[in-house]
């Protein structure tokens, strides 16, 4: 059975970390699902730099469903339209809860994940510039965090390397 990767996309997410994540994860074989989380209900999202994207499906759709992986791109207002969201909050809780991968770049492991206190004692890193709200900050490309199933980067520039 193949793996099964979940990517929450929203208005003014980065699109190169987004489409780099999908890309990747799809060439290693993993099925991936784009949910959006966009406040008018649309499947196609602006995303940071106008690039349009088209999740396949809404989040409220598939809140119930458990996948191997969670990934947030980063961007703003993206990170923001993905933290005021309470279902994906409330499924990276869960995700948390059983041990499952969660994946952040750039703003989100900062805007959304210490924002909710989803990171607990794990190593991380994010945009620079985001370390002062993140405790155990590491300032490299790409932290895996394997004890908490925890994978974060810095930004566009290392989406390659985070998606890898």
């Amino acid at each position: 059975m193949s793996k099964r990767a979940l990517v929450v996309i929203a208005p003014g997410c980065e699109e190169l970390e987004a489409v780099a994540s999908i890309d990747v994860l799809v060439r290693g074989g993993v099925k991936v699902t784009v949910a959006s989380v966009c406040p008018q209900g649309r499947l196609q999202v602006t995303a940071s730099r106008g690039v349009k994207l088209v999740a396949d499906v809404l989040l409220d759709t598939i809140i119930n469903e458990e996948f191997d992986l969670i990934l947030l791109p980063g961007g703003l207002p993206g990170a923001e339209y993905l933290r005021d969201t309470p279902q994906l909050i409330e499924m990276l809780k869960a995700q948390r809860a059983r041990g499952a991968w969660r994946a952040a770049i750039c703003a989100t492991p900062a805007v959304v994940l210490a924002h909710h206190k989803l990171i607990g004692p794990a190593q991380v890193t994010g945009y620079p510039g985001t370390e002062g709200k993140l405790s155990n900050y590491l300032d490299q490309a790409v932290v895996i965090d394997e004890a908490e199933h925890l994978i974060t980067s810095q930004g566009p520039g290392t989406a390659v390397a985070f998606a890898l």
